[in-house]
């Protein structure tokens, strides 16, 4: 794996500037902009976007517009940001794959880990504050296309999640 640019996305500077484009690419996908967040601290910058989600999910749901396509499109964006830091990154196996996703998703606030193989589980999730059942449901779209793209495949399907009431997320990975 490039150590040099893993050790650079865990800095604050690369935490930020993954937020930024995480912002940036989502915002594309909803087809609204993005918000300002320039001059905000790293912690302003992780509720923006969360609040940003979720509205633009419930915004979506209201509106009746087509979540199976909505759906599509945040997984499209996430597979190309996901399949960027793989060759950025160049991971040389599942652990160093997964090692990428832990470090991604402990940037915006989501404690991951892998029970066992194929087997994830999220302890602590910043988002689960922000989301209701479906929104997370529809937001995960995110979290399946950033899998697939770092794994080069793959599918990423929740069996339990906290916004759900349950103590952690469970889900697997094939």
């Amino acid at each position: 794996m490039n150590r040099l640019i893993y050790r650079a996305l865990s800095s604050r500077f690369g935490a930020n500037l993954e937020l930024q484009i995480l912002m940036r690419q989502t915002a594309k996908a909803f087809g609204a902009d993005a918000p300002k967040v320039t001059w905000r601290s790293g912690t302003e910058r992780l509720k923006a976007y969360a609040q940003f989600t979720a509205e633009e999910a419930v915004r979506a749901i209201q509106h009746g517009d087509n979540l199976e396509t909505l759906h599509q499109k945040l997984y499209q964006m996430a597979y190309a940001l996901g399949g960027c830091l793989r060759r950025w990154l160049r991971p040389q196996d599942e652990q160093d794959c997964f090692a990428i996703i832990t470090l991604l998703y402990r940037n915006i606030g989501i404690q991951i880990c892998e029970e066992s193989p194929g087997t994830v589980c999220v302890h602590k999730c910043y988002f689960s504050g922000f989301y209701k059942p479906e929104i997370c449901d529809l937001i995960s779209a995110i979290d399946q296309g950033i899998f697939a793209g770092i794994y080069q495949g793959g599918k990423l399907t929740f069996r339990e999640r906290i916004t759900e009431g349950c103590d952690v997320c469970q889900a697997d990975f094939r």
